[in-house]
C-alpha cells in the first residue's frame, strides 16, 4: 500500500518528494521499492524514469544524488530524455551530482552513458571542479582517464586546482598537478592556488605547488602576497618554506603594509621573531606612516614591542598625523607598553598634529595607572591642546575623578583655561548639570 502511494505521488511529479523519503536511506527499503517499480507495465515503468517535478528535477538526478546503483541503473535503461538534463534550481546535471557526492561507480556509469564530462552548472561549476572541492580522489582520476578539462574555472575563474588547493585536498592537487593542471592561474581577484594554499595553512600543499614552480611572489588584487598572508594568519610553518623559498620578505600591499607589519598586528611572536631573523625591514611602514612598531604598540602585544625594541624599531617613529607609539600605547591604556616606551627613552611630551600629547589623552580615556606613570617620569602637566584644553580640563570634562586628584597633587594648573575661555571648573560644572 505505502509503495503503491508513492508511485502515485511520483507519477504527479512529486519526485523529489519520494527519494528525498527518509526510508530510501534503507537499503532494503529502496529494493522493495525497485521491486515493486519493475513488477509495473514496461510504459509505465518509462513514464516514471522519464518524470520530473517543478524544478526540473528528473528520478535520475534524484538517484544520482543519493547514489543507489540500481536504481541508477533503472533510470538510465528506462530514461527517454538526455542523460545531461539539468534541474532548473541550479543547472546541475546527474553528473555535477554524483561528483558532488563522491558516488564513483554511478560516475563511472553516467560516463558510460554518454553524460557530457564538461558540462557546468548555472555558476559554470563542472564535475571536475566538484570532484576536487570534495576530495573524491577516485572521481577526479576517473574525469581525467576520460579527458574531462583539468583547467575549466567556475564564473568567478577559480579553477580545480585552486578549489582543492583551498580545502587541503593534497592527493587531488599531486593528481592534478601530474595532469599538467595550471599553478598560475589565478581568480578573478588574481588569487593564486599558492595563495590559497598558504591563507589556509595546507603546509603539504604549499611545499608541492612551490616543488612545481608556483610563482612565490604571485600578488592578489590588492598587493598582498603569499608570504603577506601567511603572516597575516600566523602559519609559522608555511612562512619558514617562503622564506626558504626566496619569498620577498618586504613586499608590501598596495596601501604599504609589509609582512612584518601584519604579523605585528596580530601579534603572531614566532612569525615576528622569524622575519626579524631574515632581515625584514623593522621601521618599513605603511602609506598612512604606522611602523610595525606603532601598530604592536595599538593592539597592546607586549612580546612583540619588546622584540623589536630589541631589534633596533624606531622608538620615535611617528604616524602622518604625528601619533607615536607611546601617544598610541596610551591612549589604548597598555600600561606595561608605556613603561617599556618609557624606558626606552619615548619622547614623553610628542604631541600630534592637534596638539595632544600622551598625557592628554591618558587622561582623557581615563587610564589611572598610565596617567601616574607619565606624571612620576616628568611628563608636562600643563601641556595643552592647540585649541587649549588641558590634561585637566579633560579630566574634568571626562569625570575621571581619580586622574583630576594625580593631576591636582602634581601641580597642574587649576585655573587653565581653554582658548574659548572655559575652565576645568566650569566644564566639572557643566557636564554634571547635563547629566
Amino acid at each position: 500500500m505505502y509503495l503503491n502511494r508513492m508511485v502515485d505521488d511520483w507519477s504527479r511529479g512529486k519526485v523529489v518528494d519520494v527519494f528525498c523519503n527518509i526510508n530510501m536511506d534503507d537499503c532494503i527499503f529502496g529494493k522493495q521499492l525497485l521491486l515493486h517499480i519493475k513488477s509495473l507495465a514496461i510504459s509505465q515503468q518509462k513514464q516514471l524514469a522519464s518524470s520530473y517535478d517543478t524544478d526540473n528535477s528528473t528520478p535520475l538526478i534524484q538517484c544520482c544524488f543519493i547514489g543507489n546503483i540500481d536504481l541508477v541503473k533503472w533510470c538510465l535503461h528506462h530514461y527517454t530524455n538526455n542523460v545531461n538534463h539539468s534541474r532548473d534550481s541550479d543547472g546541475e546535471s546527474p553528473l555535477c551530482i554524483a561528483c558532488q557526492e563522491g558516488h564513483t561507480e554511478v560516475v563511472q556509469m553516467l560516463i558510460n552513458n554518454k553524460a557530457d564530462i564538461n558540462k557546468c552548472d548555472d555558476d559554470e561549476v563542472s564535475p571536475m571542479y566538484f570532484a576536487c572541492w570534495n576530495g573524491h580522489t577516485e572521481v577526479v582520476q576517473m574525469l581525467i582517464n576520460n579527458k574531462a578539462d583539468i583547467n575549466k574555472c567556475d564564473d568567478k575563474e577559480i579553477s580545480p586546482l585552486y578549489i582543492a588547493c583551498q580545502e587541503g585536498h593534497t592527493e587531488v592537487v599531486q593528481m592534478l598537478i601530474k595532469n599538467q593542471a595550471d599553478v598560475y592561474k589565478c581568480n578573478d581577484e588574481e588569487v593564486s592556488p599558492l595563495y590559497i594554499a598558504c591563507h589556509e595553512g595546507h603546509t603539504e600543499v604549499v611545499q608541492m605547488l612551490i616543488n612545481n614552480k608556483a610563482n612565490i611572489n604571485k600578488c592578489r588584487d590588492t598587493g598582498a602576497s603569499p608570504l603577506y598572508i601567511t603572516c597575516q594568519k600566523g602559519h609559522t610553518e608555511v612562512v619558514q618554506m617562503l622564506i626558504n623559498n626566496k619569498a620577498d620578505i618586504n613586499k608590501c600591499r598596495y596601501t604599504g603594509e609589509s609582512p612584518l607589519y601584519i604579523a605585528c598586528w596580530k601579534g603572531h611572536t614566532e612569525v615576528v621573531q622569524m622575519l626579524i631573523n631574515n632581515k625584514a625591514d623593522i621601521n618599513k611602514c605603511r602609506d598612512i606612516g604606522e611602523s610595525p612598531l606603532y601598530m604592536a604598540c595599538w593592539k597592546g602585544h607586549t612580546e612583540v614591542v619588546q622584540m623589536l625594541i630589541n631589534n633596533k624599531a624606531d622608538i620615535k617613529k611617528c604616524r602622518d598625523t604625528g601619533e607615536s607609539p607611546l601617544y598610541i600605547a596610551c591612549y589604548k591604556g597598555h600600561t606595561e607598553i608605556v613603561q617599556m616606551l618609557i624606558n626606552n627613552k619615548a619622547d614623553i611630551n610628542k604631541c600630534r598634529d592637534t596638539g595632544e600629547s600622551p598625557l592628554y589623552m591618558a587622561c582623557w580615556k581615563g587610564h589611572t595607572e598610565v596617567v601616574q606613570m607619565l606624571t612620576n617620569n616628568q611628563a608636562d602637566i600643563n601641556k595643552c591642546r592647540d585649541t587649549g584644553e588641558s590634561p585637566l580640563y579633560i579630566a574634568c570634562w571626562k569625570g575621571n575623578t581619580e586622574v583630576v586628584q594625580i593631576l591636582i597633587n602634581n601641580k597642574a594648573d587649576i585655573n587653565k583655561c581653554r582658548d574659548t575661555g572655559e575652565s576645568p571648573l566650569y566644564i566639572a560644572c557643566l557636564k554634571d548639570i547635563l547629566k
